[in-house]
């Protein structure tokens, strides 16, 4: 289908993709509320214009690019490459046939978002993007006002035809320009997604871990939440925020973090900090993942039993992130080497995690047995990222 093609080939996150998919179907609700406005006489009053647009074209965007190049921003856009100016002339007259087909299906909606990913892909900001749209759709009515008095339309039929002509152009320039912020939304996530690797990786790279470590730590931390049933978004949200978990590392001083033995009493009081500290350097953002990796941070060392720290929180009091990390972090410096000890096998680690740490105690009982449900993935990811 071209509807998904195009989607697939936008190189959209995931989780974005997802809600383009929903935006972009003939079968959403949005969509279908949004066309419930088109009556009867709606499409009556487009097919009447339709013959009239498509005989036209040509003009049409004749007259739009000459617009267009009065501006010295909007010029040097356009003959940047001049294959560019061809192109999107090609995708406006499509526009214009699909616009007036009354065929609102699945070719139409590709389109839509075809063109204002196009727009975006060829760099084009913004506030040109809007006005250049707003003024594709004035200069088509300002067209058919002008027109229709030559073919004999009353005055009333034209103010009908202009204000179902006005009902449709709303609606599609809605879904272009929700298509090109699609995209732009997607690359901003993707931007803030490499600085919080990047941010993360600090903490791990001074106590000798490699990047690997919080790669397969998230990885579990998504798998769990999948299998515990959470929808795809906050999968994908803990899968971002979960490598932040130990970035408050970056305060505790070398002597505690890369001390090659047991830690005293005092030095164990020290290593505590890095848990509200990395909560201090995540709160405070407008940020979901911010907030969640604040979360995670200030309690992954909780304990279901109320023994963890930094606050002893206990079962469910225990943020549902903070329980399910506490499993993926722990599974991960048991199966690994640290600079204090060597890797155990992942049956002996299992072994620790089940009889010495404990569901129900470590461990929410409940979320425990679906990490072991989940076991084959896990193992998969941790063999896919040992020498990431």
């Amino acid at each position: 289908m071209q509807l998904l093609q195009i989607i697939e080939n936008a190189n959209l996150k995931p989780n974005i993709q997802d809600k383009i998919k929903n935006i972009f179907s003939s079968g959403s609700i949005d969509f279908n509320r949004r066309f419930l406005t088109l009556t009867e006489e709606d499409k009556e009053n487009i097919v009447k214009i339709s013959p009239l647009i498509n005989q036209n074209i040509y003009f049409l965007i004749d007259r739009l690019y000459e617009h267009l190049m009065k501006f010295e921003e909007t010029k040097n856009i356009l003959l940047e490459k001049p294959e560019r100016i061809e192109h999107l002339r090609n995708m406006q007259m499509g526009y214009f046939k699909e616009l007036f087909s009354l065929k609102y299906d699945e070719d139409y909606l590709a389109s839509r978002l075809n063109l204002g990913l196009t727009h975006l892909n060829v760099n084009i900001p913004t506030n040109l993007f809007m006005s250049s749209y707003s003024y594709l759709l004035s200069l088509l009515i300002d067209f058919i006002k002008e027109e229709l008095p030559k073919h004999n339309f009353s005055h009333s039929e034209i103010l009908n035809i202009i204000n179902s002509m006005q009902k449709i152009a709303n609606l599609d320039m809605t879904l272009v320009i929700r298509a090109y912020y699609s995209k732009e939304i997607n690359e901003k996530e993707r931007l803030s997604g490499d600085f919080i690797k990047r941010l993360s990786k600090i903490a791990e790279f001074r106590d000798e871990n490699t990047g690997a470590h919080i790669e397969r730590m998230s990885l579990y931390c998504m798998t769990t939440a999948k299998y515990l049933g959470y929808n795809h978004d906050f999968q994908m949200n803990i899968l971002e925020a979960s490598p932040m978990h130990d970035i408050g590392k970056i305060s505790i001083p070398d002597y505690v973090l890369l001390k090659p033995a047991k830690l005293t009493d005092d030095e164990f009081e020290i290593m505590k900090t890095h848990t509200m500290k990395g909560f201090d350097i995540l709160s405070n953002s407008d940020s979901e993942i911010m907030k969640l990796g604040a979360e995670i941070a200030l309690s992954h060392h909780e304990r279901y039993d109320g023994s963890g720290y930094p606050r002893g929180l206990k079962g469910e009091s225990i943020p549902i992130s903070g329980r399910i990390c506490i499993i993926g972090d722990i599974f991960d410096a048991l199966t690994n080497k640290r600079v204090y000890k060597s890797a155990y096998p992942i049956e002996e680690s299992l072994g620790i995690m089940k009889n010495e740490m404990g569901r129900g105690n470590y461990f929410d009982p409940v979320i425990f047995d679906v990490f072991i449900k989940a076991l084959d993935e896990i193992i998969a990811i941790r063999s896919r990222y040992m020498n990431f």
